[in-house]
């Protein structure tokens, strides 16, 4: 009798099932909460609302990035989300190799609510993520075994399936995404989710392929309306409890319900948090418009923006001259124009341990 050690090697397998009372309140909430922030991101300006987009879409792709220890710039990540959406941004920057192409994906993916997946769309994604890897097999399934290891440890976390199962494998999970119009579209993210995982179909950016997969199918759910939130966000927050629930969800048996209850919850959260996000996004476009009318150099504007970026709530001098690379007298003297602009504030005397803020 062979050994069943992952939910794929089950007999019934993929027949997911879950208790769908468990989730009917988690999905009222969310949508509840889609409709609150739709209504209220129309109330903002056409202008805002496209930098909350680009807010969002940004932070998606940046999150999506980082849980795969794969790190860019912010400004480089927001000027390729941009450059997709065809929208002009004050200062954009060049970006290319991944960044460009995981931007370009999400963008992509975003905007796929109502198109039908194919496994050409997906090697083309993974295409965007891996533009000039030469070490691993690009846009094509893996052919070879692949193990998923803690790196930690370097214990196995996870064995995906045989290579020779994946063309059946992929086939059946692309019919299943174009196909199940009954399963909700947020229940059906969550089940795609994890599918796609333990199919691991290619030798790199799997998770990134998930996370893209499931923001289509979350747009699906708010009928192609714009997307102001970003589950990757949450999901690096948690990235260590992400982790051992796909794994404990992989090794368990087909009842799925726990999985899509947390996954439900990741989703409910990244709405919750764009009230932080919207009043980022004013508070941004009223810098960006105070720099503009006040001619500040492209520097300046760089490091204004850099600064409001960061947790503290105030900077000096010497965090001044660490952004600009400048000396601290250099800096000084730049945050004596700002003062007199009426850019910044000075919060506390004390010389060059003198704290300022942005001003409101």
């Amino acid at each position: 009798m062979r050994r069943i050690n992952y939910i794929y090697q089950l007999e019934r397998w993929p027949n997911f099932v879950f208790d769908l009372p468990k989730l009917t309140n988690a999905l009222g909430r969310i949508q509840f909460l889609q409709g609150r922030l739709h209504g209220q991101m129309e109330q903002l300006t056409p202008e805002l609302r496209k930098q909350a987009i680009i807010n969002a879409l940004s932070a998606e792709t940046q999150a999506s990035c980082d849980i795969e220890a794969a790190h860019f710039d912010q400004l480089e990540i927001e000027s390729a989300v941009a450059r997709s959406l065809k929208i002009r941004i004050p200062d954009m920057v060049p970006s290319g190799g991944m960044a460009k192409g995981a931007a370009e994906m999400v963008v992509q993916a975003a905007a796929k609510h109502d198109k039908k997946l194919s496994s050409e769309q997906l090697c083309q994604w993974h295409t965007l993520l891996y533009p000039s890897e030469k070490g691993i097999t690009i846009g094509a399934w893996r052919n070879h075994r692949l193990d998923i290891k803690d790196p930690k440890t370097g214990n196995i976390r996870f064995a995906a399936p045989d290579p020779d199962l994946l063309m059946g494998e992929m086939k059946r999970f692309i019919q299943w995404i174009n196909q199940d119009l009954e399963t909700h579209p947020l229940i059906k993210s969550g089940i795609a989710h994890l599918w796609f995982l333990t199919l691991h179909p290619f030798e790199d950016g799997n998770g990134q392929l998930s996370r893209a997969i499931s923001l289509s199918l979350i747009a699906a759910s708010e009928a192609g309306l714009p997307r102001y939130h970003a589950p990757s966000v949450i999901l690096l927050k948690e990235k260590e409890t992400y982790f051992q629930m796909l794994e404990n969800t992989q090794s368990g048996n087909l009842d799925i319900t726990e999985w899509l209850q947390w996954y439900m919850a990741i989703i409910e959260k990244s709405i919750t948090e764009l009230k932080l996000v919207q009043a980022e996004v004013i508070t941004k476009q009223k810098l960006e418009e105070k720099m503009e009318f006040k001619g500040l150099t492209i520097n300046q504007k760089q490091v204004l923006r850099t600064l409001s970026k960061q947790e503290k709530p105030y900077f000096t001098s010497a965090d001044w001259a660490a952004v600009a690379g400048y000396s601290k007298d250099t800096a000084l003297r730049e945050i004596r124009t700002l003062l007199n602009l009426r850019l910044i504030q000075k919060l506390s005397h004390g010389g060059r341990s003198t704290r300022y803020r942005i001003a409101n």
